[in-house]
């Protein structure tokens, strides 16, 4: 099974421990303490980063993001994408895509299950994750400026031909 994670920890930057009351669907979170498992704490190319589709009873249902190749990933994202909620600094993902239940039932059945790049048994990437076992979970919070590149907002013919000559200008001063 490929691991992607390598490609992931490039742009899956800062994190924010938060706490298990605070996980919400449609944000991307790394578990890196989870009882049950051997051994509890993962770290390295070991370590879950997830993508959160719903929560029913206490259980979160999940597509582990480490096989699944980034660009594919990003693809889906901006399927999901809002683009009438702007783009802030320190931002939750979740508040920049279209709303769906907390179930994650018409997040998975419209855009998840049908996509065999995203999801598949020969992937083995869909994870629940009983809450109350997850000991240490840090939400993917984006750098500024990747969720720009990742959503291509702000990167038009005009904006792109100012930001070269701004460069040149640069170089030359």
């Amino acid at each position: 099974m490929r691991n992607f994670t390598s490609q992931y920890k490039q742009i899956l930057t800062p994190e924010i421990r938060v706490g298990r009351s605070s996980i919400v669907p449609g944000n991307i979170y790394r578990i890196s303490g989870y009882k049950d498992t051997s051994p509890p704490i993962k770290i390295g190319f070991k370590t879950s980063y997830v993508f959160v589709i719903g929560e029913v009873n206490g259980k979160l249902h999940c597509l582990l993001l480490n096989h699944i190749l980034p660009e594919n990933f990003i693809s889906l994202l901006n399927k999901l994408r809002n683009k009438s909620k702007p783009i802030q600094a320190d931002q939750a993902l979740s508040e920049l895509l279209q709303i769906f239940p907390r179930d994650g039932r018409k997040l998975f059945e419209g855009y998840i299950k049908s996509n065999p790049k995203i999801y598949s048994p020969a992937l083995d990437n869909y994870r629940t994750y009983i809450t109350s076992n997850i000991q240490t979970i840090w939400e993917i919070r984006f750098e500024e400026g990747i969720l720009q590149k990742i959503f291509k907002e702000g990167n038009t013919a005009s904006t792109r031909r100012n930001e070269i000559k701004k460069e040149i200008n640069e170089k030359d001063g």
